[in-house]
């Protein structure tokens, strides 16, 4: 009985447990205060709005494990965004233009995980740095203005707004992206030299891990998130607008510092940032 009180009070105790708890009165207020609120159709926009902060969080959720973080995750959203509807606007056809617009926003990731781990920088002032360069590359290449154009195939807002089995296709982009972090930070010793790493640096470092390596990877997997988000919003508008994801960067350190992760590294839950991600989508 003791043992059932302990695990009640941990579990009440988790900051996950006040934040979904908070999450289901927000949903019982606004169904009690609209008709529509709890409609099929409602949700599933809700969702589709939430569902890039989300997949870009839930990378980023393990990358503050380690005590960094990334500003430029908005820029890289528009810049990729931008490259892969000019590609499609030349006659690149969906596919090949997507793995090159991911690759292209990939370079931020691998830029910034080289300032932050090999070159010493910030990571606010590495990443400050490389936010306003990705945003100045997205107006140049699209001379300020969304890029649009009748070359622009019309299967570009299949991802975005397709469905499949009547539920919106980024949607299980999120479950998937939700579910393979969470395995990730639950099982992987990835996550456990991250946050091992932000725990005690020093302490990582003579037990033997590689902590510029970790560092390294994890900005990699949050700029490949961010430009495959990008790709998502350029579906989602059938343009490539270099002016979109403005302070996109702030929403997922919200979501992810509310879902339990500690700025300084050390602690954090996937699961914990997806709730809080949904708590700022119904707002």
């Amino acid at each position: 009985m003791m043992k059932q009180a302990r695990d009640f009070n941990k579990i009440v105790r988790d900051p996950k447990f006040l934040m979904f708890l908070i999450l289901v009165l927000l949903n019982v207020f606004f169904t009690m205060n609209s008709e529509n609120y709890l409609s099929t159709e409602n949700i599933f926009n809700m969702l589709k709005q939430s569902s890039m902060v989300i997949i870009v969080a839930s990378a980023a959720t393990v990358l503050m494990m380690t005590g960094s973080f990334d500003l430029s995750t908005g820029s890289n959203l528009a810049f990729s965004g931008v490259v892969y509807t000019i590609l499609l606007v030349s006659g690149v056809a969906l596919w090949p233009a997507a793995i090159i617009a991911i690759l292209c926003g990939s370079v931020i990731g691998v830029v910034n995980g080289a300032l932050v781990s090999k070159m010493e920088f910030p990571p606010f002032i590495a990443t400050l740095g490389t936010m306003y360069v990705a945003r100045g590359l997205a107006l140049i290449l699209a001379n300020g203005s969304p890029v649009r154009g009748e070359q622009v195939p019309a299967g570009i807002s299949t991802l975005a707004r397709g469905e499949f089995l009547g539920v919106p296709i980024p949607i299980y982009f999120v479950l998937f992206f939700v579910t393979l972090f969470t395995v990730i930070e639950k099982k992987s010793l990835f996550a456990k030299y991250a946050m091992t790493i932000g725990g005690n640096r020093n302490a990582a470092f003579f037990a033997g891990i590689n902590v510029g390596a970790i560092i390294f990877w994890n900005y990699v997997i949050v700029g490949v998130l961010a430009s495959f988000a990008g790709i998502l919003t350029a579906s989602r508008l059938a343009a490539g607008d270099p002016r979109i994801g403005v302070g996109f960067e702030f929403d997922i350190i919200l979501a992810i510092l509310l879902g339990g992760t500690s700025l300084s590294g050390g602690k954090g839950s996937v699961v914990g940032t997806l709730i809080c991600a949904l708590i700022v989508a119904v707002l």
